[in-house]
């Protein structure tokens, strides 16, 4: 038995002593205007105090680089940093030799609008909303016919007059205009993640790391430390983790 725990105690203890050294997270040097920041600066973002307050939970010593957006990668490959925390998307390819985490953030979900009672499935042949991509990659693989309109209240108006089954739109833009038509349409679902969600990139060697990183974003998922983060950036329509 002696034998057992120490052994254990061993396992347990490998991944602390593996990240003693610290982690060094590259980020980008300036985000778009509106891309989950308050200010287009390095280090004003929700990636930097995401990545923060992951450090804290699992009490890394992480260090901090920015850089251009297109140095991010090479600098991973070679070693000068050790996570790429930037708001990349878990869609996009970033060559061999890299894995990426499990989303830590999804974008906006779109919401289905009709009147109130409609059910959608099986039910829906023409759809309203406003040009998109991802509504148009949602498209070629839903086979609705879509009308498009240059606002979401046009295609609300359409829903309205029976042209359309449901509108199809951002939560966030659909959510008050549904509830200014003071009954006359109704939020059928408004949880779709049309958009790829947020992940982190690590090298594929690193898979200590990226477990420790995954463990971590599951348990702030499910004991609300993310919902918190998330209504403090994102306000009262910020995505929320179930």
């Amino acid at each position: 038995m002696k034998t057992y725990v120490i052994a254990l105690s061993c396992l347990l203890a490998f991944p602390v002593q593996a990240f003693a050294q610290g982690i060094v997270i590259g980020t980008a040097d300036a985000y778009e205007a509106g891309d989950y920041t308050v200010d287009p600066s390095a280090l004003q973002s929700f990636d930097k105090a995401f990545g923060e307050l992951l450090c804290r939970r699992g009490k890394f010593d992480c260090d901090w680089k920015t850089m251009g957006r297109e140095e991010l990668v090479p600098a991973l490959q070679t070693k000068k940093i050790d996570v790429i925390l930037a708001a990349i998307p878990m869609t996009e390819a970033l060559g061999d030799g890299i894995e990426k985490t499990a989303a830590y953030l999804y974008p906006d979900p779109f919401a289905i609008v009709g009147l109130p009672g409609f059910v959608p499935f099986g039910n829906v042949k023409t759809v309203a909303a406003i040009l998109d991509p991802a509504i148009e990659v949602w498209h070629a693989a839903s086979g609705y016919n879509i009308i498009y309109f240059p606002t979401l209240e046009e295609a609300l108006q359409e829903v309205v007059k029976g042209g359309a089954e449901i509108a199809f739109g951002e939560y966030d833009v659909l959510a008050p205009l549904v509830d200014a038509a003071e009954g006359r349409l109704e939020v059928l679902n408004p949880g779709r993640h049309l958009r790829p969600g947020l992940t982190m990139a690590l090298r594929s060697e690193s898979v200590d790391l990226r477990f420790a990183l995954e463990d971590l974003i599951y348990d702030m998922s499910k004991d609300g430390t993310l919902n918190t983060l998330n209504k403090e950036w994102f306000g009262k329509d910020a995505m929320v983790w179930e």
